[in-house]
């Protein structure tokens, strides 16, 4: 299957909360990129969310550490290609907020088979189905 993985999937793998403990949905995502490693499933991830896991993983580490990661994930996980007329129709997905809707014209520019999220209730307009990395290893081990 192909996957898109949302930001927050993402960063429960890659930083660690305030607290300096692993957040709490560390497991199923880590067992999801490893199936993607595997070759079990593809994975995606969105040109935008790049930034974002940088921003908050450079946050708690080095720079150099976090150029590793970036290239680390860009080696593991596809980049769907999106353009303007993919931002523009952002408000056809029926998704409130804007990056999210990004995230959705991303999976289906990357003909993702499900969008992979810690926030499906963010996603409820959505026209691809949405699941959280727990729910998904449950439907597809």
């Amino acid at each position: 299957m192909r996957l898109l993985l949302d930001a927050n999937v993402l960063l429960d793998c890659l930083i660690l909360e305030q607290s300096g403990e692993p957040r709490q949905g560390r497991d199923a995502s880590e067992a999801i990129l490893d199936l993607c490693d595997r070759g079990v499933h593809d994975g995606l991830v969105a040109w935008h969310t790049l930034p974002i896991i940088a921003h908050y993983h450079r946050k708690q580490y080095y720079a150099a550490d976090t150029a590793t990661m970036i290239n680390d994930l860009l080696a593991l996980l596809q980049v769907p290609t999106v353009g303007h007329a993919d931002a523009r129709d952002w408000q056809s997905h029926h998704i409130a907020d804007f990056e999210d809707a990004l995230q959705v014209s991303s999976a289906l520019a990357g003909k993702a088979d499900v969008l992979v999220t810690r926030n499906v209730a963010d996603f409820s307009g959505a026209s691809i189905p949405v699941m959280t990395p727990e729910d998904f290893l449950r439907l597809h081990p």
